[in-house]
């Protein structure tokens, strides 16, 4: 069992926030612009891409439930978490620099689709790797409601701050051009970062699992998936963890291709991006104190309602100006799809333990990061399949030298069909998405009521047992002998029998067991 509640110490929260920035990093670089990466730079027909996302989001489907299911298991001198940030950083970084090489243009179409696809992987791996520690650290940091609503706070923040900054140095070092070069240099210098910033995390943090006296034999993991699955207050967090995220992937894996086609200026994305990033950092402080002061189900439905009317403006963006306005309407609200859901997994952990027993941070982690890949894979998936059917066409600036026939129409220029479906793919559908949310945070049962009702019952558990190992301990005789009492005298009343098992086994602790018996005259020590 963890330890009581407590504050957590800044110095801990900048770590945490820290270790979710290296998955902010991939979210936000890799969200507007690794689609467009796929598309224009490597010339990769909008079919395949959908194909090596939809690969990598059923191989997730497995690989973040085993994870977090290993790390629940992991025992070493380092703890459960940490051995997993000191290798998964340098692997992470690896495959973030695999993913974008671009392949040579005459490079077969299927040859490059399953490099990427397995480029694709190997970051999936490296990145569940350490976003499952970091979110299963903090159930077991703290058990304080609003404490756990500051400290996600803290990792939101942490993963903006850290994304803005690499997307806008990404922008600067690759500009309009798209260069191969260019996309490898912003590569190394990320990769750089999520290896110092991994590493710095596992140096700092302090894990504080208490393993329990006598172990839980473990359970298969589709078992663990099975109870998972049956947690009610679970499901509806996780599905809020993949429609919202989704609706957002969505946003971000097409704006570039809405600045660059329907606003004809893809310079725009430079000045966007900083605006809608950095209104939602500045945004999510305020989400935390309205937060702790209603709570996170009122937030998420107060931030989705302004989200989704936001998301559905961009419909009718024209020029720059409006496509700014619209920018800061959307950053305002663009945290609450990750900040509540992170803030409420920790309360459903504890849920989760009184009704099986277990402390299951590691599995239900790996879960939750699961919705969020999918998340990832349902926007590329479902954005690739629309532009195919719609007609999209390569650029001739970029990927004549494949040696395929690109179109016969303008270079750059999209026919007006695939205009459209830009425009329904950065606001309305997304729109939809967040409103499935919505639903859920509604639905969900932990309000800050139900978690102290919970956190009492805790106590009085806990006390309960404290105060039983402190009546054995009076109990216990001196030496490990067998202890005689004066016999005392107790012919017309039942008497107790108190029998105290020696010693034994590995805790050297003593059994005590107690009976009734109504023929003994004497009480017995045996």
């Amino acid at each position: 069992m963890v330890q009581e509640s407590e504050r957590l110490s800044l110095r801990t929260k900048l770590l945490l926030a820290l270790g979710q920035g290296v998955e902010g990093i991939w979210i936000t670089v890799g969200g507007y612009y690794v689609n467009k990466f796929f598309l224009e730079t490597c010339c990769l027909e909008p079919a395949l891409v959908g194909l090596i996302q939809l690969g990598v989001g059923l191989f997730d489907a497995f690989n973040d439930t085993l994870i977090g299911a290993l790390s629940d298991r992991t025992n070493t001198r380092w703890g459960r978490r940490r051995p997993w940030l000191l290798f998964g950083g340098p692997f992470l970084a690896a495959s973030y620099v695999a993913v974008w090489n671009a392949l040579p243009l005459q490079t077969p179409q299927e040859l490059k689709m399953l490099y990427y696809t397995f480029a694709y992987m190997a970051v999936s791996i490296g990145l569940t790797s350490v976003r499952v520690q970091i979110s299963a650290l903090l159930p077991e940091l703290t058990n304080d409601y609003n404490e756990r609503t500051v400290a996600s706070g803290f990792n939101v923040v942490g993963a903006n701050v850290l994304g803005l900054t690499f997307a806008v140095l990404h922008s600067a070092i690759v500009g309009t051009e798209n260069k191969p070069s260019s996309f490898l240099q912003s590569a190394a210098i990320c990769a750089s970062a999520i290896l110092l910033f991994t590493w710095t995390v596992f140096c700092g943090i302090k894990e504080r699992y208490v393993a329990p006296d006598e172990p839980l034999p473990s359970k298969g993991i589709l078992t663990e998936i099975a109870w998972a699955m049956r947690n009610k207050s679970f499901c509806y967090v996780t599905l809020m963890y993949l429609a919202g995220p989704t609706a957002v992937t969505l946003t971000q894996t097409n704006i570039a291709l809405f600045c660059k086609y329907v606003l004809r200026d893809e310079s725009i994305l430079m000045l966007l991006v900083p605006v809608v990033q950095g209104t939602g950092l500045f945004m999510i402080p305020v989400w935390v104190f309205i937060a702790n002061k209603t709570s996170k189900k009122h937030i998420y439905l107060l931030g989705g309602s302004m989200l989704a009317a936001s998301m559905v403006s961009l419909n009718f963006v024209e020029s720059l100006e409006a496509s700014l306005v619209i920018g800061v309407a959307v950053g305002m609200s663009l945290a609450v799809p990750y900040l509540v859901p992170i803030s409420m997994l920790p309360d459903v952990v504890e849920e989760d333990e009184e009704l099986t027993g277990r402390r299951r941070e590691g599995v239900l982690s790996g879960l939750f990061t699961t919705a969020l890949k999918l998340s990832v894979t349902a926007g590329s998936v479902l954005t690739n399949l629309i532009l195919e059917q719609a007609g999209y066409v390569s650029p001739s600036s970029s990927c004549t030298a494949s040696g395929k026939v690109v179109s016969t129409v303008e270079p750059d220029v999209q026919p007006p069909a695939v205009l459209q479906v830009m425009r329904w793919l950065v606001g309305p559908i997304p729109a939809m998405f967040i409103l499935l949310a919505m639903f859920a945070a509604w639905r969900f049962p932990i309000t800050p009521e139900v978690h102290a009702a919970r956190m009492a019952r805790r106590a009085a558990s806990t006390a309960q047992i404290a105060k039983e190992k402190m009546d054995n301990v009076k109990s216990e005789p001196q030496e490990h002998g067998s202890a005689h009492n004066e016999a005392h005298e107790a012919h017309d009343e039942p008497c107790t029998k108190v029998v105290l098992d020696p010693p034994g086994g590995t805790d050297g602790r003593m059994d005590v067991h107690l009976s009734h018996n109504q023929d003994l005259g004497t009480g017995e020590f045996v």
